[in-house]
């Protein structure tokens, strides 16, 4: 048996920053700030006030910053909300392969540790790369071929805690047995359900293995022991999760091909597999004149995995406007752009948008990619229009620019912080890689009295 486990935590425990190609050190960047923002625009979210609401009553120390808020909370704690935060609208990252999104987890984890011990900015970020690859590269196991992994079970809960838990462990400078138990840890604790997808448990399932990741780290660095083989074990994470699991697709190419490099960051707040779907119906409706009540049905052509997650036509609330083709297509067709607005309960219970919904029918095309559909806009009177989007903004074939990144930065923490703040910390994330003490930074993105 390939010992998988252990061979990752060599990986990681062997892995020199400067060693990493120049373009993987950027991606890291580039997720980072991206996390920024995502944490900062959903730290007010309704959602994530209910479960601080909670931890705030039977909270620990008081010594870890949250993003965007004023109270602080414990290590374990604080990497739970900021975590949540940035997955509270479905803009944080995600990888295409497993439709994990890994930066949620991982760098809540690193910040609220950057607090507890030095972290210079190389040593946050190369942490911040491996927590990502190899929980990416875990994931792949339930998802390159001839696994299968059951669409019930949430990438986000299974692999999410994994890339905390290596991130943390070599930022606290654990060698290769405490790596590989910290990671057996976070493989015991995986976990999550898309049956919660349109609630607000959904949301709950990046904040715990956030915090959940940590926690394995903090074990493995007290000698509390797990098996090293947590992963290609007969009992063990590729085999519980999934049938004909691939365990040499997680070591294949270590250290040469970067699953970092295909993170994909979100234009638009919700689930990636909907956004061709908004990219056809943005273009269909800025390109072409015809109003909403003219239209007789709208005709979408998607992926399997888009039409199993998010074919949703009946919402009563603004989560379930996260994971809806439907909506999406409305929205997009109705008011001609697509951001935080339009997944408002203003919208989802918008009359128009409602009655339009219903017209949207979803089919399947087996050959698409994640990243691909087709639109078509049938008009009462018999004219149509149709639109074919192979790769989605934000996509591996058509990625936001650096540019694109911080705007999307900027505009979620201006929701929070005034400008002159929002400036910094933008500023700040691009140059965390030069930053000599991490935590001063993740004390800076608390609100300050």
């Amino acid at each position: 048996m390939k010992r998988i486990t252990r061979e990752l935590a060599r990986y990681v425990h062997t892995s020199r920053f400067d060693a990493l190609p120049p373009a993987v050190r950027r991606e890291g960047v580039r997720a980072f700030v991206n996390w920024v923002g995502c944490a900062a625009g959903g730290s007010r979210e309704a959602n994530v006030a209910h479960v601080l609401a909670i931890l705030d009553e039977f909270n620990g120390a008081r010594d870890s910053s949250l993003v965007g808020r004023r109270v602080r909370l414990d290590m374990l704690n604080a990497s739970f909300i900021n975590a949540m935060s940035s997955a509270a609208v479905a803009f944080n990252d995600t990888h295409f392969a497993t439709v994990a999104h890994p930066t949620s987890p991982v760098a809540a984890a690193l910040l609220a540790l950057a607090e507890h011990q030095p972290m210079s900015g190389t040593d946050f970020l190369h942490a911040l790369i491996l927590g990502i690859e190899i929980q990416c590269r875990i994931g792949n196991i339930l998802f390159a071929k001839p696994a299968e992994c059951n669409i019930g079970l949430s990438m986000a809960g299974l692999v999410g805690g994994i890339g905390a838990a290596v991130a943390a462990a070599k930022a606290m400078g654990l060698g290769e047995t405490g790596i590989a138990t910290a990671l057996g840890h976070a493989a015991n604790q995986a976990g999550g359900l898309r049956e919660s997808h349109t609630t607000m448990g959904s949301q709950f399932t990046p904040g715990h293995t956030a915090r959940c990741g940590l926690m394995s780290a903090l074990l493995a660095a007290r000698g509390f022991t797990c098996s090293d083989t947590m992963i290609e074990g007969e009992k063990g994470f590729g085999v519980s999760f999934a049938s004909n699991p691939n365990m040499n697709v997680a070591v294949e190419h270590l250290g040469k091909r970067f699953e970092i490099t295909t993170l994909a960051y979100k234009p638009y707040p919700c689930g990636f597999v909907v956004h061709p779907v908004i990219d056809a119906c943005l273009d269909l409706a800025r390109a072409n004149d015809f109003i909403a009540e003219d239209i007789a049905r709208v005709d979408l052509t998607v992926c399997a995995l888009a039409a199993k997650l998010a074919d949703r036509a009946e919402l009563t609330d603004r989560n379930q406007s996260l994971v809806s083709l439907q909506h999406w297509a409305a929205a997009s067709i109705i008011c001609k752009i697509s951001g935080l607005a339009q997944m408002d309960d203003a919208v989802v219970h918008d009359p128009a948008v409602a009655r339009l919904r219903r017209k949207v029918g979803v089919g399947v095309d087996a050959a698409f990619a994640a990243e691909t559909a087709v639109a078509k806009i049938v008009l009462k009177n018999g004219q149509s229009f149709e639109t074919k989007v192979g790769h989605c903004r934000g996509s591996i074939g058509r990625p936001l620019t650096d540019d694109e990144v911080s705007e999307k930065a900027r505009a979620q923490c201006l929701l929070v912080f005034d400008e002159d703040k929002t400036a910094q910390l933008i500023d700040g994330a691009w140059r965390i890689e030069q930053s000599a003490a991490v935590g001063a930074y993740a004390a800076s993105l608390a609100l300050q009295d």
